[in-house]
């Protein structure tokens, strides 16, 4: 049964976070959740089945699993697959609707009443906040820390207390605002403009290209101008400041994984000069492509 909650009733309640990474190809056993997931990929890629419909993730991607909607992955080990999950209810359960991750998706615990248990949980109040509608899919977007976020979450539900509890819910919101802003509500949470949501799909597909306001604007049919200023009201910030962040979280994430010189990373993510880009990544950063490098090596 669903039931509408307003914005303002929003209790979550956070019940498993987990760092999967299998390591081996397998297909998983088609399944239902009896909760919300908020699946973040990490690291590499992997194909979801979900209500009949294949999704390719991968690295940055989120997928938002609602209860009672046949799923599964199929994941190859070559692709390097890791994820992040979040099993929620967006309220606090009644005792006799809760359930452990531990019995029913990892099955390493199984109680006396298990069969009594599931027959309740088939009927189990699903309570879904008015006025936020996430959709399955939702593609990375520029660097936005979801990721950090994710792995935030992740370190708070291996710690115990009511510290973490809090910090979870916190970390759990802030991803969600995330999650909403790039699904096509612009900053200030407003409905995007058609033309702006295909501008962003075709700067993440080509941001490693050359692409101007001019170009942008003329594949919606809009003024530069008018393209421009609806941009800058939807993901708050222009064209080139968007672009930029993805090239800089890609820069980033090489530079810490690959051996790969400055030179080359600045190529890769669309820079014609390698002096403009370590001069970018300095004003963004506040330290140089190779300092970065060796702080961040680091901390590994």
């Amino acid at each position: 049964m669903e039931r509408e909650i307003s914005f303002h009733e929003i209790q979550p309640y956070i019940r498993f976070v987990n760092n999967y990474k299998p390591g081996y190809s397998y297909t998983e056993q088609e399944r239902i959740l009896f909760d919300h997931e908020l699946m973040h990929i990490m690291e590499g890629e992997v194909d979801m089945f979900y209500d009949g419909r294949k999704y390719s993730l991968h690295k940055g991607d989120t997928f938002y699993l609602k209860p009672f909607v046949k799923n599964h992955i199929v994941v190859e080990e070559s692709s390097g697959f890791r994820t992040h999950c979040v099993h929620f209810d967006w309220m606090m359960p009644k005792p006799e609707e809760n359930f452990t991750a531990e019995e029913y998706y990892m099955h390493s615990v199984i109680s006396s009443d298990h069969n009594e248990k599931t027959i309740r949980l088939m009927e189990r109040t699903v309570f879904v906040p008015a006025g936020i509608r996430l959709p399955d899919f939702i593609a990375r977007g520029s660097d936005d820390g979801l990721s950090g976020l994710f792995a935030q979450c992740y370190s708070a539900f291996c710690e115990s207390g009511p510290a973490s509890v809090l910090k979870m819910k916190g970390l759990f919101f802030e991803i969600v605002a995330l999650l909403l802003e790039r699904s096509g509500l612009g900053h200030r949470g407003q409905p995007m403009h058609p033309g702006i949501r295909h501008g962003l799909k075709y700067i993440k597909d080509h941001y490693t290209e050359d692409i101007s306001v001019v170009q942008l604007a003329g594949k919606c049919n809009l003024s530069p101008k008018y393209f421009g200023a609806l941009f800058k009201a939807s993901a708050g910030k222009s064209v080139g400041e968007y672009i930029l962040d993805l090239r800089m979280y890609d820069a980033k994430e090489m530079l810490i994984g690959t051996d790969l010189s400055v030179e080359e990373i600045a190529e890769r993510v669309g820079f014609h000069n390698s002096f403009y880009f370590s001069k970018c990544f300095r004003l963004k950063e506040k330290v140089t492509p190779t300092k970065y490098r060796s702080i961040m090596r680091l901390q590994i």
